[in-house]
């Protein structure tokens, strides 16, 4: 496991919202991931000449932080102001939530900026090299070889899952085994099944749906919390230029049907299988009175969303507990530092603003 490059700045693994909120706080730090394309699970899918999200569709502006005994009010939009972050945006649902004219994954890569991440290199195992340096071994996708960098500090942004399987093929480390203990409490994330859809000539009865495109800030959404069909977002609602004539649909599935649907969901070409292909056309013929679409397009998301995030799911992030100090005490001890919806939830301006708070106190 020799290593064939040594970084003397942070190694990020991950290059989804959190890692590239840690690049834009540190545009020093190199990113690796393993996919094709950055973006996590803030991603934007372009098919037709038209854009559709597929992960998350908007943001919140305001977020809170406790500490100390003290709460502190960020707002996202200033701090990219702050960081010279060139992001168009527009409001949907109401004055405080926003989305990216250019769809989700340009919020990504607009905090990147310079950073480009080293794509398709897969972490396999992360190893003591001395006192002061960790080595990483990638598998590299196009080479099929494996990769050894090294480095004195690591950040590792993915779901819980994928460290821990990382942890586990390395050689046995107390450090390491550390992070796996405390870790394993926040080891359960939901699964969430997504279909899109896309007709070029059929529009619903907006006013039906208790929907009004031309809203000066218009609500594109619903959440049905519980039920099979839980979020519904409009894209075309969304983008309307790139839908003059048609309309667009995109459906996040309920976690219990998630669960009991996830295997079989679609084919290797993200294609609905022929069973959910007709359960699909059947509910939009019964919900929303809707033609066969031109288009449906099938996603699973494994690793949707931590579902006991420790500074808490909702509301401020809470930073007086103890829990938190003995993550601060891990990243110092180890060199390892472990970012995401884990431990900030899964909303984007808290992870945003948790990335930028733990960095403005010299946290991270």
């Amino acid at each position: 496991m020799k290593p064939i490059f040594c970084y003397q700045v942070p190694v990020v693994v991950g290059s989804g919202i959190s890692g590239a909120a840690v690049a834009m706080m540190n545009p020093d730090v190199v990113i690796y991931d393993k996919g094709k394309s950055f973006g996590g699970r803030v991603s934007s899918k372009s098919k037709d000449s038209f854009s559709y999200d597929f992960g998350a569709t908007m943001f919140r502006d305001q977020m809170e932080v406790r500490w100390l005994g003290g709460e502190t009010k960020y707002s996202i939009l200033e701090i990219w102001k702050s960081k010279q972050i060139q992001l168009k945006v527009n409001p949907i649902y109401d004055e405080s939530h926003f989305y990216p004219t250019k769809g989700m994954a340009d919020l990504v890569s607009a905090m990147m900026g310079q950073v480009k991440p080293i794509q398709g290199h897969h972490l396999k195992k992360i190893e003591v090299a001395d006192e002061e340096t960790w080595n990483l071994e990638f598998d590299h996708s196009e080479t099929k070889e494996r990769e050894t960098v090294c480095s004195r500090s690591v950040i590792l942004t993915l779901p819980i899952p994928q460290i821990l399987e990382i942890f586990n093929r390395s050689k046995e480390n107390p450090k390491l085994q550390k992070w796996a203990n405390f870790l394993e409490p926040f080891n359960d994330y939901r699964k969430t099944l997504v279909s899109y859809f896309y007709w070029d000539k059929w529009k619903p009865n907006w006013k039906a749906l208790g929907l009004n495109p031309h809203s000066p800030i218009p609500i594109t959404t619903s959440l049905e919390r519980g039920t099979d069909w839980e979020y519904q977002s409009w894209e075309s609602i969304k983008y309307p230029k790139e839908f003059e004539e048609g309309s667009a649909l995109l459906v996040q599935f309920g976690v219990i049907f998630s669960e009991s649907h996830f295997e079989d969901w679609m084919d290797q070409n993200k294609n609905p299988t022929n069973k959910y292909k007709d359960y699909l056309i059947g509910e939009l013929k019964e919900k929303f009175k809707a033609p066969r679409p031109n288009l449906i397009w099938n996603h699973k998301w494994k690793y949707a969303q931590a579902q006991l995030p420790l500074l808490g799911r909702e509301g401020a992030l809470q930073l007086d507990l103890p829990s938190f100090d003995e993550w601060k005490e891990l990243c110092k001890e180890t060199r390892i530092t472990i970012l995401g919806d884990w431990l900030f939830g899964s909303k984007i301006e808290r992870i945003i603003g948790g990335i930028y708070f733990l960095n403005h106190n010299a946290l991270l």
